[in-house]
Formats: structure tokens, sequence, C-alpha cells
């Protein structure tokens, strides 16, 4: 035992009034430019990107400005400050960003497992009668008519498949191994056959919200509008965008004429779905006067000719590798897509404007007048509008002005279900998981649109 004031007590004394030894100034300069690194390339990306993620300040702010700062003071830390103190916020910095990292892979196996169990469900069975294998005969889950078509190589928009198989059993979705069928009707869509059997008072027309993705069938908005006019269609698939929803209303609506016809626009991706159509020349035909919009029902050969595609998808392509890709799982992971979605800062992409929209409903509308029926347009938000700590609703007003701006000028009548979401207490309620309507979304949907209708109604 050394005794105070012996040379091993100094000796001792001194080492602890030195501290730890320093870390290197590598080692310190490493954990600075790690986070660094990442915050760069997120602001680089924006700026390759500019349109999109840098245009207006709150994008330029959240995806440039941001991270540019971060990334410029964790340098900065390790140019100018000592080893010990730079190495300090490097690690905290570095700590902090994988624990995001963490959270982010977390929240997106989640999705990514549930995605995969529908790739499960769906995939090879050695039994044709097996519950595993019912629905085969009719397009995937994860794919849709409009790509079936391409497949197809059709460039000609009476020739297009518009709609499902028709009468054939159709697997809607999986949710945790438990599938989800409907039969299809005699056109291909989510309806009992016979609504077809007297004349149409409401038809539906829209992408996977107006199909019913998910939902048992009294269950979804068309559904629930059902119960109020029992003459009601779904002539909704999954994919579809507003160009494909005039080609629609143009096939089934001059065959069914229908009082009503109501458009579903999707603010989630019908912006962007659009954009696609209207590079895709069978599509781009739909608005062109005079555009012959095909039968109502596909003839045997195309019936054939898809039937060969989707048994080669279900064989050879209904797989977990195809769920990775299709759900942009490392890009998501790394852009940390749902841990910005709590804290509310996912800014969505800006919209640019698009002409063909104002086209598309001009067109939608003389169509449907063409036989006496009326038009409306109803506008859907998406889930993620109302997801997050911060109130970011006001970044997904732009393109919402761009689609109600344009129904004005052609005065078309709208439903603006953001209006009517953002009266509930709690708008998340009025999504499922999968951003799709929940029971309580659709019925709020359809008590708005039937509103809208005895308005018009009695004007």
């Amino acid at each position: 035992m050394s005794r105070p004031g012996s040379p091993e007590m100094a000796t001792t004394q001194g080492l602890s009034e030195e501290g730890p030894p320093s870390p290197s100034a590598s080692l310190a300069r490493f954990f600075c430019l790690l986070p660094a690194a990442y915050f760069l390339a997120v602001a680089g990306y924006a700026l390759l990107n500019f349109s999109s993620y840098g245009a207006d300040f709150p994008r330029f702010m959240r995806y440039i400005a941001a991270p540019g700062a971060i990334a410029a003071a964790l340098i900065g830390a390790s140019l100018f400050l000592s080893p010990r103190k730079s190495s300090n916020i490097g690690l905290a910095a570095t700590a902090i960003l994988l624990g995001l990292l963490v959270v982010e892979v977390f929240l997106n196996a989640r999705i990514v497992m549930a995605m995969i169990g529908l790739a499960t469900t769906v995939g090879n069975a050695p039994d044709a009668d097996d519950e595993i294998a019912r629905g085969r005969s009719s397009i995937p889950p994860m794919y849709t008519s409009k790509r079936l078509t391409n497949v197809l190589d059709v460039d000609r928009l009476d020739q297009a498949l518009l709609g499902g198989i028709p009468n054939e059993e159709v697997l809607l979705c999986s949710q945790q191994g438990a599938p989800l069928y409907y039969n299809a009707d005699r056109f291909g869509f989510n309806n009992d056959d016979n609504v077809h059997d007297a004349a149409l008072e409401v038809m539906i027309v829209g992408d996977s919200f107006v199909e019913g993705y998910c939902q048992p069938r009294p269950d979804t908005f068309a559904g629930r509008m059902r119960n109020r006019r029992p003459q009601t269609a779904s002539i909704g698939m999954r994919g579809g965008g507003p160009l494909f929803e005039l080609a629609l209303v143009g096939r089934y609506g001059q065959q069914f004429k229908p009082d009503w016809v109501v458009m579903g626009f999707f603010e989630g991706n019908d912006w962007e779905n659009l954009a696609r159509e209207a590079s895709t020349p069978w599509l781009a035909e739909a608005l062109e006067p005079g555009a012959d919009f095909g039968p109502v029902k596909p003839s045997t050969e195309t019936v054939e000719r898809s039937k060969e595609v989707i048994d080669r998808w279900w064989k050879e392509d209904i797989s977990p590798t195809l769920v990775l890709k299709q759900s942009s799982f490392v890009r998501n992971i790394f852009a940390l897509n749902q841990v910005w979605g709590i804290m509310g800062l996912d800014y969505p992409r800006i919209s640019r404007d698009q002409p063909v929209f104002e086209k598309t409903l001009e067109r939608t509308k003389a169509l449907t007048e063409s036989w006496g029926g009326k038009f409306v347009l109803v506008y859907i938000p998406q889930a993620a509008r109302y997801r997050g700590l911060l109130d970011k609703s006001f970044l997904y007003d732009d393109l919402r002005g761009m689609v109600l701006d344009a129904a004005a000028k052609h005065e078309v009548e709208v439903v603006d279900l953001t209006t009517v979401f953002s009266q509930s207490d709690d708008p998340g309620r009025l999504y499922a998981a999968d951003g799709h309507f929940s029971p309580s979304g659709s019925e709020a949907a359809a008590h708005a649109l039937e509103a809208k209708l005895v308005s018009l109604e009695s004007d």
C-alpha cells in the first residue's frame, strides 16, 4: 500500500489528472465524417433532383439546407476541434444515425414481411385445389391489368385489357397469411354480378381505392355506396391513373350509361401515374376525338393470351426477391422513410404541372354528358398527410390546388375528402395499415359522396 506523499502515489495522481489517452486525429475524423457523408448524400440526391426536392422553400430547407448544415458542422468539428471533442461529437452523431437506421430496418421489415407473406401465400402450390392455389386464373396482387396490356405488346386502346379476367376468382391481398378473395363480375371487376342485371345509377372508376384493396366487398367505398344506392358498380383496378380511368369511362360508361360517373383521384400516386400513362400510346389514344375504346368484354383470344402471361407470373415471378425489389427496401432504409414519417418530416415530392390532367377531366366530363350523365371527381388524400408529430399537410396542398383548379376550370363537381377527413378527431383511423381506406374511411367517403349527389339532384 502506498503511503501519502510517496512517489507511487504521485505517479498515480499524475496519470489520473491527465485522463484517458486522447483518440488519434484520424479516428476522430472518421467518426465525424461517417455521419457527415450520409447527410451530404441526402443533400446531394436532393440537388440532383432539385425540381422534386429543392425548388420550394420548405423542401429546400428539409432536403438540402438542413442536411448540408449538419454535414458542414461535422466536417468543421473534425477539422477545427481537438481530437477528444471531435471524437465525442462524431461518436454521438454516429450512434444516433445508427440507432435511427436500426429503427428504420425494424419498421420496414414489418412491412416487407407482410408482403412476403403475400408472396408465400400466392406462390407455387403442388395441388391446384389447395387454398393457396385459389385465384391463380386472375392477375396476381402485385400486378395490374395495365402492366398486362403492356406485356401483351398491345398498341391500340380497343385491344387493351382494362379490367380483370371476367368471372374468375381474384386474390385481392393477404394479411398475415390469411388470403382475401373476390369473385369478379362478368366484366372483371369487384362487384356482385347481379348489379349488371339492371341499369346502373352510379359507376365509380379509380385505382385500388375503388377496387377495394384488402377489404371485404361490403366494407369498400363502392360497397358502402351500395348501401345507399344499390345500383352502384365499382369499375376500379389497382395501378390506375386518371388517363386509365378515362379509358374505363370511355369503354364501360358508354355501355352502361349510368346517371353518375364518379372518378377517384388519389393524392398518393395518381399524378405520377398520369405522367407515365400520357407517354403510353394506347392510353394517350383515349384523349383523341372519336377514339375507339373497345368492347366491354375482352375477346377469347385476349383472355387466352392474358392467362398465358398470368400463369407465367404465378409460376416464375412471385417470390420474396420480387417483394424486396418492389418495396424499395434498401432505398427506404437509407432514406429513413418510416422514421421521418413518424416525426412528420417525410415531405412529398414537388408536383409539376401536367396540362394533360385538364384534358383528361374535360374529356371524361364530355363523354359522361354524351349519354346524359353527370360527372363528379372525388379527391382522396393520402394517409401520409396525417402522419407524424409535425403538421405537414400544407405540403400536399400544391397538388390538391392544381387538381381542384383544373376541376373548377371545367366546371367539374368535386368531393374533397381532405376537408371531410380533416374534421375527424383522428384522421388516421380512416386508413388501414396499408394506407387504403379502413371501413370507417370507406363509410366517410361514401357519406360525403352521397351528400354531394343529393345536393346536385336537388339543384
